[in-house]
């Protein structure tokens, strides 16, 4: 398991609040409860909305080592943004996730697997 401080550009008005680099057929759901809980905790996010952030990240990476199998994926990447100008005690937030999967060739065992998390607050 590897952090990565990279540079994206998803986009104006979106800063990378973290990144990490997972190997496939890792066991995860520890890392990423730790790693998650660690980045978000700034943030101040209800209980709930943590916990569904945490399960949404675990299931796309649960899905991503199982499609492994076809796929042949080296890494799993999962990245967290948030918006570069935001309140700094948001009363509200909501996530959306989004997946991308790198074109690989038939005879290519390199090919990455993204998830992408994008938090937001909601102006309450």
């Amino acid at each position: 398991m590897n952090t990565d401080n990279t540079t994206h550009n998803p986009g104006a008005g979106w800063q990378i609040l973290g990144e990490l680099e997972l190997p496939v057929g890792a066991s995860a759901e520890n890392a990423l409860y730790a790693w998650l809980t660690e980045i978000l905790h700034p943030l101040n996010l209800q209980a709930e909305l943590l916990n569904k952030i945490i399960a949404s990240a675990q299931d796309a990476v649960a899905r991503a080592i199982q499609a492994e199998v076809t796929l042949k994926f080296e890494h799993i990447h999962l990245t967290v943004f948030v918006p570069s100008a935001r309140e700094e005690k948001e009363k509200a937030w909501g996530f959306f996730r989004l997946e991308k999967i790198e074109d690989t060739k038939e005879d290519q065992t390199d090919g990455d697997h993204a998830v992408e998390f994008y938090l937001y607050g909601d102006g309450n």
